[in-house]
């Protein structure tokens, strides 16, 4: 559903996501594991919302976790960039299961041909952009099958598993703007 007032995407159930994009970027240092990027579009029956890019290097979730950038605002014809921001999430498996959560995003990796701006997380947090971004999140979570790996918990790399150095994860939604995503 549209807010009328703050025009974000509230309910991920109004979202269709289509998947588009899906390459190899390259290979692990430590394992020779590949990294790989996939992307797509979401969109309402009425409009195209967002476009999103999501990449992790496979058999490392447990270790490094997915990034996620979303391209929102406007798009279609007599749209540019300056009417598109970007926001970045961090997805990541805690002991609970999958979380995901906003930090600053860029304009890096070709980004600014999308986007005029890059949101930092103070932007999202406690604002409707927070409530927008997590419903993108979880309709290409539910609806993008390229991502079931991010929703599992494979065994870590044996090759550099043991050598990896275990992140200390936040507890609390409310104190870290992290969110448990669905288990699918």
């Amino acid at each position: 559903m549209i807010s009328p007032e703050h025009g974000a995407i509230t309910s991920p159930d109004a979202l269709r996501v289509t998947p588009d994009g899906d390459q190899v970027t390259g290979r692990c240092d430590c394992c020779g594991r590949i990294s790989r990027r996939v992307s797509g579009t979401i969109s309402t029956t009425d409009a195209a919302v967002a476009a999103y890019t999501v990449w992790w290097t496979v058999g490392h979730m447990v270790e490094r976790g997915a990034e996620i950038d979303l391209i929102c605002g406007r798009w279609g014809d007599g749209t540019s960039a300056s009417d598109r921001f970007v926001v970045r999430l961090h997805h990541f498996i805690a002991a609970t299961g999958p979380w995901v959560m906003v930090q600053d995003a860029s304009l890096a990796n070709d980004l600014d041909r999308l986007a005029a701006r890059a949101l930092r997380r103070d932007d999202i947090i406690g604002t409707p952009r927070a409530a927008e971004a997590f419903a993108l999140y979880d309709a290409i979570a539910l609806q993008d099958a390229r991502l079931a790996e991010l929703f599992g918990a494979p065994a870590p790399c044996g090759h550099c598993g043991a050598r990896t150095e275990r992140r200390k994860l936040p507890s609390r939604r409310s104190r870290s703007g992290a969110r448990r995503g669905r288990t699918i």
